[in-house]
């Protein structure tokens, strides 16, 4: 019997959730029909002393054999041979020319083999890294399965994008002043380290479809409270689908004021910057905030809204807050922004929270009147820019007062009004109808420049 599913069948989704443990295919969730673009991850890495690809085969055959054995173990939250793991990752150290960049390898490993020390992530947050290797049990995507699976990736620091960031973050008082301005009893906790990187390895899950753009450590690894927390970011992963999925996508299905360009020198920053300011949006809190209770009566609401205030806020500071001092426009911010809540619906509904998410958005914006859904030699939303703007105010306040006031109820109430299965939601349901036609979307990276090996995900279809 086939496991071919319709991504956008909602309630069918739902109920599968969190059922893909021991699927073993790479192409997640389980379609008959992808479009795959290919990104060269050699363009990008360091250039480093011969030897160095040698070694980042031998941890990916390594982290693969894990990858292998996780699907099929019934438990377990380690590695099955964490020396060889540790091994492989010591064995990249003498490569690395900065001394920072070493200590940051080696704590790694030997958290590999004896678990995080308080005392080792507050050193690795604190850590300024050029080169950086991470290997360990990592979350996937939630509603694929909740246990964190092999994945190992090596990244090198975008010193251009990391000043965006260090710009953004100088200027936290006027964002906190900004979000104050939208409810008086918002706060910004604070905001993790962000390293902006060009991903040159990957392997294990994380090489799968499809792709993540950022890591959360060390919470994806498992480690949920830790004060020392550090997002690495993808720029080359981000830019390549914004080219081959949103900025097409965009353009084939909004009508929101110019098309977001990432050829254009002056909205160049705007990708950065936006996922920088989603990082920002999960830092905003009241004193009254708790997700405890709607984690109780929905998780996946919870998640889902959790995700769309991060997205709200990021994307208000993105448009409002930053745009004169990083010399873009509010309609560029808003187009990106718009062309990416599509690029994730596009990926189905029931699967993903922060595509359920992006759609809620979407909906909300059109039943507001934010946005008008035009069926004229295809659909279209259809708006102006400043009054999106407004619209994303008035679910900002929304979210204030229910998610960040700690009332599930009201917070479950936003989710089933506007997300994808509710009577205002079905207002998608002409956009959806032409997404249908469109096949899901994922990238590939090429890896050519690593000493050849059998691919793990090819060996077992």
């Amino acid at each position: 019997m086939s496991d071919v599913i319709s991504r956008f069948d909602y309630q069918a989704n739902r109920r599968a959730a969190g059922t893909y443990a021991r699927r073993r295919s790479p192409f997640w969730p389980p379609l008959d029909r992808y479009v795959i673009a290919t990104l060269d991850l050699s363009r990008d890495e360091p250039n480093l002393e011969h030897g160095f690809d040698e070694r980042i085969g031998a941890l990916r055959d390594v982290i693969e054999e894990e990858w292998l054995r996780a699907r099929t173990e019934e438990g377990g939250t380690g590695f099955a041979d964490p020396s060889a793991v540790a091994s492989a990752l010591r064995s990249l150290v003498e490569f690395l020319p900065a001394e920072g960049d070493r200590q940051a390898l080696t704590l790694r490993a030997d958290a590999v083999e004896d678990g995080y020390r308080a005392e080792a992530l507050e050193a690795l947050s604190a850590l300024s890294e050029d080169v950086t290797f991470v290997a360990a049990r990592i979350s996937t995507w939630y509603g694929k399965h909740l246990r964190r699976m092999p994945t190992a990736f090596g990244c090198q620091l975008d010193p251009q994008h990391q000043r965006l960031v260090r710009e953004a973050m100088a200027s936290e008082e006027d964002a906190r002043h900004y979000l104050q301005s939208l409810h008086a009893d918002l706060q910004l906790s604070e905001v993790p380290a962000f390293a902006p990187s060009r991903l040159f390895f990957m392997a294990g899950e994380g090489n799968l479809h499809p792709k993540h753009i950022a890591y959360f450590l060390p919470s994806d690894e498992g480690v949920r409270h830790s004060p020392f927390k550090k997002t690495y970011y993808f720029v080359n992963t981000h830019e390549k689908l914004l080219r081959e999925q949103s900025m097409k996508l965009g353009g084939r299905y909004l009508e929101v004021g110019p098309a977001f360009d990432l050829d254009d020198p002056e909205q160049a920053a705007i990708p950065t910057l936006g996922v920088f300011a989603h990082e920002v949006g999960h830092s905003v809190m009241r004193p009254s905030s708790s997700y405890k209770g709607l984690n109780e009566l929905d998780r996946w609401a919870s998640v889902v809204l959790q995700e769309v205030a991060a997205d709200v806020f990021g994307a208000l500071l993105l448009a409002e807050a930053w745009e004169t001092q990083f010399g873009y426009s509010r309609e560029a911010a808003i187009s990106y922004y718009l062309s990416e809540c599509v690029r994730y619906a596009n990926r189905g509904l029931g699967h993903f929270p922060d595509s359920d998410g992006m759609y809620l958005q979407l909906s909300y914006l059109t039943n507001l009147g934010a946005l008008r859904l035009v069926q004229d030699e295809g659909t279209k939303l259809v708006g102006d820019p400043a009054v999106v703007i407004a619209g994303l105010r008035s679910l900002a306040r929304v979210l204030a007062d229910t998610l960040l006031g700690g009332t599930a109820e009201a917070a479950s109430d936003v989710y089933a009004t506007f997300g994808p299965g509710s009577s205002k939601g079905d207002v998608l349901s002409p956009l959806i109808d032409e997404l249908r036609g469109e096949a899901a979307e994922s990238i590939e990276y090429s890896q050519e420049h690593l000493t050849m090996q059998r691919s793990a995900a090819a060996e077992v279809g």
